[in-house]
């Protein structure tokens, strides 16, 4: 592997990727830091071995995977971000002219759709749920600041594969520990993560947050997991 030394700590990448591409990239990272650091709705969460562009105006939350979308973009794969929108994938598609420009400068253009307020005319479709909630509540405050950790990255996509094996309960298990974790290590109030919870649980059905929450794994679980 060839390490490539970033402002965000070390990109691993595999011997002979274009150099050209690389610098790019970082010249684009250079942009998104500066651009971001002045901005009211982004922040660039590096608590966990993976940095990640995070939204901070509110839910649905938005979070792209930084040096995933570099590196896939520079070794010629898919040139879309890797972006989740309330903890599901999404994909934004690309306009032909874009396709082969840093995935860096496509971040830099979500962190200016953002500024703007997620105009609905701008907005790509698969992000209109994002546009409307801000139209909705154009101006949000957060009482803290959520960030998510690797450990939490790797427990959502845990939960996320449980649902798609048809294994609901031990999804829903994974979101009630996760959420007991944050009360207990992190010390955030119900009133923060009651929030941030709803965007796993909207894929559950109320039938079956309430056959888990017959039998929790822990009795405190219902706290988190509201119906």
């Amino acid at each position: 592997m060839k390490p490539i030394a970033t402002p965000l700590g070390t990109l691993k990448l595999i011997e002979g990727a274009c150099e050209q591409q690389i610098a790019a990239e970082l010249r684009g990272l250079c942009l998104l830091m500066d651009i971001v650091k002045e901005s009211p709705v982004w922040s660039i969460d590096t608590r966990s071995s993976r940095p990640f562009l995070v939204s901070n105006d509110g839910p649905p939350g938005i979070s792209v995977d930084i040096f995933q979308s570099m590196k896939v973009r520079i070794l010629g794969g898919d040139p879309h971000l890797t972006i989740m929108m309330a903890q599901k994938s999404v994909c934004v598609s690309r306009q032909k002219s874009e396709v082969m420009t840093p995935s860096t400068d496509s971040m830099v253009s979500l962190v200016l759709l953002g500024n703007m307020g997620w105009p609905l005319c701008k907005t790509p479709t698969t992000m209109r749920k994002k546009a409307i909630a801000r139209l909705d509540s154009p101006v949000y405050h957060a009482k803290d600041h959520v960030y998510s950790t690797e450990q939490d990255h790797q427990q959502i996509e845990a939960s996320n594969k449980c649902l798609e094996q048809g294994k609901p309960m031990e999804g829903l298990r994974i979101l009630a520990t996760m959420g007991r974790r944050w009360y207990v290590c992190r010390g955030w109030d119900l009133d923060l993560i009651q929030p941030v919870m709803e965007e796993f649980l909207v894929q559950y059905s109320g039938e079956q947050i309430q056959r888990y929450l017959e039998a929790p794994e822990c009795q405190e679980d219902d706290l988190f997991l509201v119906l």
